[in-house]
């Protein structure tokens, strides 16, 4: 079944400047979890927010390249699957590791999340992750 998510923010820019962005996006429901789309939704509008906010204060700098956090990338992931997951960071990279056996559902989940934000899952045994490169080139 098909389902939309709406996802709007307004921000002050400047004294006297707001800044309204929305994304409204239609998902499938046997593709993706409603808080795994809700979190893409939400993620892509404030990537967008922060892009304009920089163009706008520190114009030479380019707003094409975003940078992931621990922070930014765990915000993404629903609290049930939080718990069981580890995050760190290698060098250019967020590593997601899991604290115990996902099952397949939980572990489409966080192969669905990774994927959206460029990364990709590493097998290597007792040592599988999950592997996301922190910069990234924001799609228009």
């Amino acid at each position: 079944m098909k389902y939309t998510v709406y996802y709007g923010r307004k921000v002050r820019v400047a004294e006297y400047d707001m800044l309204e962005v929305g994304l409204s996006q239609e998902f499938d429901d046997s593709v993706t979890a409603h808080d795994v789309a809700f979190a893409a939704v939400r993620e892509k509008v404030d990537s967008w927010i922060e892009r304009e906010i920089m163009r706008i204060r520190e114009p030479g700098r380019d707003p094409q390249v975003s940078e992931l956090t621990i922070d930014s990338v765990s915000k993404m992931i629903p609290m049930d699957l939080r718990k069981d997951l580890f995050f760190e960071e290698d060098g250019d990279h967020i590593i997601i590791k899991s604290r115990k056996y996902l099952g397949q559902e939980a572990f489409r989940r966080v192969a669905e999340i990774a994927e959206s934000l460029g990364g990709e899952y590493v097998s290597a045994g007792k040592y599988s992750h999950f592997k996301i490169p922190k910069r990234r080139v924001d799609q228009q």
